[in-house]
């Protein structure tokens, strides 16, 4: 007879096939074979009586089935995680996993400085931190935390504001030497230059400027996009156009001449940066004492600015 320990394990295994789109994936992920991974699934369509994955060579997909199935995994991985939680907050010792997902700016900027200053103090806590330019599902994936750079946030997620995110639009002496050998007296000019632009952002052919009640919205274009900051820095340094770039990206550069900012009177509007997190109740003492130490390490460091 089956256990319920052992009927779980299939149902984890289903949900993370179902998630990572492969048993090889899952399979590396659960730390298990591919073999075994499939052998986990199959004993649970065989215990529950239904086809719960088509398999083909290429991909799976869900049965109606296991579409329904997964729901109640999800419930079930859920209150684990929950009841894990709880056990944790009751623990004095500050220590176990850290989930953590970022925007991968924040890698090039200054969140391994971050994680180095809250190691040296509580040496016990292990991270597992997940750089990405795509918005990852917190509770889906397992996070316990994420750093959002956003104006709308998930009303679902408890949020800390952390700051603001604010950019500066910079060129390399060598390219304003060119191609604006005076400078830029006015926001417009930049319509006659090369913009470096991210294609993440939807608003990239078309930069709003502020300097005091006056707004000005200028359209630009180039023939480089990148959906990298640091791609787009390089880029900018190398001469190949004007680029807006977050300030935390910008420090050496500008400090050493390898960047020079346009239109310091002006700005672009800032970005809330928030601390977002699942859950209110039953945090882990890990969870709490590093959303506290986050808060105040970026609050105290004016990194953002």
């Amino acid at each position: 007879m089956e256990t319920n320990g052992s009927r779980f394990h299939e149902a984890l295994t289903l949900l993370t096939v179902a998630e990572t789109g492969s048993f090889t994936r899952a399979a590396e992920q659960l730390g298990v074979s591919k073999a075994q991974a499939s052998k986990l699934v199959t004993a649970l369509e065989t215990a529950l009586g239904v086809k719960l994955l088509h398999r083909t060579t290429r991909r799976v997909a869900l049965t109606d089935a296991g579409r329904l199935y997964l729901d109640f995994a999800r419930q079930a991985r859920q209150a684990l995680g929950d009841g894990e939680r709880a056990v944790s907050a009751v623990r004095t010792e500050v220590d176990g996993l850290i989930r953590l997902t970022a925007p991968t700016s924040l890698g090039d900027g200054f969140l391994v400085d971050l994680l180095a200053d809250f190691r040296a103090q509580y040496p016990a806590v292990r991270f597992d931190v997940d750089l990405s330019i795509g918005t990852r599902d917190l509770v889906g994936e397992g996070f316990d935390f994420a750093i959002r750079m956003a104006r709308t946030l998930d009303p679902n997620l408890v949020a800390r504001p952390l700051g603001v995110m604010r950019e500066a639009i910079v060129a390399s002496p060598a390219y304003l030497a060119a191609h604006a050998p005076g400078g830029l007296q006015e926001p417009r000019q930049l319509s006659a230059l090369e913009a470096l632009r991210n294609r993440n952002f939807r608003d990239e052919g078309r930069w709003l400027l502020q300097r005091g009640e006056e707004t000005v919205a200028v359209p630009v274009q180039g023939n480089l996009a990148i959906n990298h900051f640091i791609g787009l820095r390089r880029a900018a340094v190398l001469g190949l156009g004007v680029a807006r770039l977050p300030r935390y990206l910008l420090r050496e550069e500008l400090a050493r001449g390898g960047l020079v900012e346009l239109l310091p009177g002006w700005q672009l509007p800032a970005t809330p940066v928030s601390l977002v997190y699942p859950s209110r109740e039953h945090l882990p003492l890990r969870a709490q004492v590093f959303r506290d130490f986050v808060m105040a390490w970026i609050g105290r460091g004016g990194v953002l600015e």
